[in-house]
């Protein structure tokens, strides 16, 4: 059961991509994030309301900022410049940025595999990005890479956080403190920024569809079940759970989007899955879950 409701949320996610290049393609990423963040955090506290201490707040608008403002804005900020297929093939080398942040932050030395697995990836991921028929700009590559990185680092901080704050708390609050302060950054990048962007509050019924599934499916429920995973699973569990995010991402571009992609192209694709999953797998089995890299719930 640990493993199932910890596979959720990344594969929840994997859809996010696909949605927002379907039906939010010609909106403002700030507006897009705060729309997908608030009514989530709202609809949290609806259903189990809960009010946080003085005391808790900065940690919370800390996280808030980190997890929901910062790295939903450069999220949507990359997924709307790139085929969603091509953001699962940059997010699947999240371990990589996972064994950046063990080596520094946990000081724990990489193996041969984790070094060899990092590498393919990176080469697999160039080659995929540099082959690309699509027209991909340097600043929709570096959203993406920040955006991974504000993931593991959020993380960490947030597994912190939980040892004194509540789970269901910290989600609804960061959610509705992320929310908050996206507004008058969508504000401005929606009115006074000059940028041409599609009215927020003007859709049609298959973008109401399409949002209720970000606010619901990918944001409460996902963020939920990834939450209440975080203090149950070690960094290296979380790397691989959070692998089927991109995979899925990858697999809805190639077909349901009928992005188009070579048989060498798809067929790197599936190295960079396979090297993933036998990687982590291998890492998995070799190393038990200890009192550093797994807090205490």
């Amino acid at each position: 059961m640990r493993v199932f409701i910890a596979l959720l949320g990344p594969l929840l996610w994997g859809t996010a991509y696909a949605t927002v290049s379907a039906y939010f393609a010609d909106w403002s990423p700030f507006a897009l994030a705060a729309w997908r963040a608030l009514p989530a955090g709202l609809l949290l506290l609806i259903i189990k309301p809960s009010l946080p201490k003085m005391s808790e707040i900065p940690s919370l608008l800390l996280i808030g900022f980190i997890n929901i403002t910062l790295f939903f804005s450069l999220l949507f900020e990359s997924a709307m410049q790139l085929p969603s297929a091509l953001v699962g093939v940059g997010l699947i080398t999240l371990p990589v940025v996972g064994l950046v942040v063990m080596v520094v932050v946990h000081k724990m030395k990489p193996s041969v595999i984790q070094l060899l697995s990092a590498m393919i990836l990176i080469l697999c991921s160039s080659y995929l990005f540099l082959s690309s028929h699509a027209d991909i700009s340097f600043s929709s590559v570096g959203f993406l890479i920040a955006a991974m990185a504000v993931l593991i680092g959020g993380s960490v901080v947030t597994k912190h956080v939980m040892k004194k704050i509540y789970w269901w708390k910290l989600l609804t609050w960061k959610l509705i403190f992320g929310g908050i302060i996206l507004l008058p950054i969508a504000y401005w990048d929606l009115y006074l920024n000059g940028n041409s962007y599609a009215d927020p509050f003007t859709m049609t019924l298959p973008q109401w569809a399409a949002l209720i599934w970000l606010i619901v499916g990918v944001t409460a429920i996902s963020y939920c079940t990834y939450v209440f995973s975080l203090p149950r699973i070690t960094t290296n569990e979380l790397s691989f759970f959070c692998t089927f995010n991109p995979i899925l991402a990858m697999v809805i571009g190639a077909t349901v989007m009928g992005e188009s992609f070579s048989s060498i192209q798809l067929g790197v694709m599936g190295i960079m899955i396979l090297c993933n999953l036998l990687a982590q797998m291998y890492e998995k089995r070799h190393h038990e879950r200890t009192e550093q890299t797994v807090i205490s719930y």
